[in-house]
């Protein structure tokens, strides 16, 4: 998700600043979604989508890629 949501933004030849703008975010929620470190909450994936132009499953269209060690070794020690 996080992919594709930066690459979204760039097909627009928008900024991370634009894009925090346009949803009523700060430039890091924009940041932390593109990193991957956040996921949207349903409102946000709400302004995404119409933002976009774009169905929620065209945004989660990321391939699944298993946690490596070192992200199940952090999701662990977060909980």
């Amino acid at each position: 998700m996080a992919k594709t949501i930066r690459e979204l933004r760039e097909e627009r030849g928008e900024s991370e600043q634009q894009l925090a703008d346009a949803l009523g975010a700060t430039l890091s929620e924009v940041a932390e979604l593109e990193s991957g470190a956040a996921s949207p909450s349903v409102q946000r994936m709400g302004l995404l989508t119409e933002h976009f132009g774009v169905g929620e499953e065209e945004i989660n269209l990321e391939p699944y890629r298993p946690p490596t060690l070192g992200e199940q070794v952090r999701d662990v020690l977060i909980k």
